[in-house]
């Protein structure tokens, strides 16, 4: 599998998963602390670069176990877990030894569009915000969220 096919198969899987997770950001929206001064969205892929990853909605302001804790049964927009030997969802796997491109960085660029566009369709938060990839994977380190 190619870079490009990979980033087609994996936006057609975050597709199927869009009106879920603009859900759980509207819920976000509407109970956001008052204490919230910025939004985050991580794009976390797992370190052996197999196709695990999660995105993640933090907050940032004082007290951020606080903050985090508000909206802690809505933070996860996508998250990609074995249950059963199954992957939830079925997303593309590799071999961490045999990809020919840089699995993470395919799985930051790709959530990061669909992220600005849940952000686009949503109309933001009213809160500065940014989508970032953990630990700089991705082609870019982040990007402003923009209504």
């Amino acid at each position: 599998m190619t870079a490009d096919e990979y980033k087609a198969a994996l936006k057609s899987v975050l597709q199927v998963h869009t009106n879920a997770a603009l859900e759980r950001l509207n819920t976000i929206k509407q109970s956001l602390p008052p204490k919230a001064r910025q939004v985050m969205v991580g794009i976390h892929p797992g370190q052996s670069e197999e196709g695990f990853f999660d995105i993640v909605v933090h907050l940032d302001g004082p007290d951020l176990y606080v903050l985090q804790k508000a909206i802690a049964p809505h933070r996860f927009l996508f998250e990609v877990k074995c249950i059963d030997g199954q992957m939830q969802p079925d997303v593309p796997m590799f071999d961490p030894d045999e990809a020919a491109f840089a699995v993470n960085d395919a799985i930051v660029d790709t959530c990061m569009e669909w992220v600005e566009g849940l952000w686009q369709r949503l109309g933001g938060v009213a809160l500065p915000a940014f989508v970032f990839g953990e630990e700089g994977y991705g082609t870019v380190e982040s990007k402003p969220l923009l209504p």
